[in-house]
């Protein structure tokens, strides 16, 4: 079954709220993934659903050029604005796009990434096989996902809870994050053509205040919840409400500690 999360729609509804409250988080896998991609400056960097440009950033720190592409526009638009703003507009070639279509020709980079969006493709072999066709021979490639959710506790209660209110329709099939696992990574990868397959493994820590900012944080930043939220229209703030409240039963008022573990699987051309 295709993810709800392989169209633009979902990710244009919180790209605002992503890109303020969630980038500075993500930008820990995306220094680990150009940390494991070890590149001679400058090199030919592709991004592949970039999002609002987490990795795309830091690569023009580091001195690389970046072809940045994503599906969602309000995305683009908003790292259009951050290259702006951060003067490397010269340095960075952002578009719309399909990841498994690439719009560049065989061998052009000199290392490729896809930071928690190849996961999500409804052909992942071919998202795999277009980062693959798009480096040069011995370059390193780089995916990452996550673990599934039952291993962030407050995480998988807050969509346990809001599923048990409000329950998806009948027949509706268990979401299992793809490449949540390193034998999954491996196989798949593998079986793109890639060399030298290995993942690894990293966590970071969030602290949130209390369990209710970090539901109305969810609120915000959270895809899948944002369209459940325009789904039940004004039946949806009663909801949260509930769910808030079910969170705070169990873990209390205080400030919380999530652990935020992800998968880098890396590979060569």
């Amino acid at each position: 079954m295709t993810s709800p999360l392989a169209v633009p729609d979902p990710w244009n509804l919180v790209a605002g709220a992503y890109t303020d409250e969630l980038l500075p988080n993500f930008e820990h896998f995306s220094r680990e993934a150009l940390r494991l991609a070890a590149l001679a400056s400058p090199a030919r960097v592709l991004d592949v659903a970039c999002g609002p440009g987490t990795l795309t950033l830091l690569a023009t720190q580091a001195g690389h050029r970046v072809a940045a592409l994503d599906f969602s526009a309000n995305m683009i638009a908003l790292l259009r604005g951050r290259i702006e703003a951060a003067g490397v507009a010269s340095q960075v070639e952002a578009r719309e796009g399909d990841g498994m279509g690439l719009p560049f020709g065989d061998a052009s980079f000199d290392a490729a990434f896809s930071m928690f969006g190849l996961m999500f493709f409804p052909d992942r072999a071919k998202g795999f096989r277009e980062l693959l066709r798009a480096v040069v021979p011995g370059a390193p490639v780089i995916v990452s996902s996550w673990v599934p959710f039952q291993r962030i506790l407050l995480m998988n209660d807050a969509f346990t809870v809001l599923s048990e209110l409000a329950p998806p329709p009948p027949g509706t099939p268990a979401f299992t994050p793809p490449l949540s696992t390193s034998a999954d990574c491996i196989a798949e990868m593998s079986a793109a053509g890639f060399r030298d397959v290995a993942v690894h493994e990293v966590s970071f820590e969030v602290a949130v205040p209390s369990v209710a900012e970090f539901w109305a944080m969810m609120v915000r930043t959270s895809a899948p919840i944002a369209l459940r939220k325009r789904m039940l229209g004004a039946s949806f703030e009663a909801l949260s409400q509930a769910v808030a409240e079910r969170l705070r039963t169990k873990y209390g008022d205080g400030p919380q500690t999530l652990t935020t573990p992800a998968l880098l699987t890396y590979g060569r051309r």
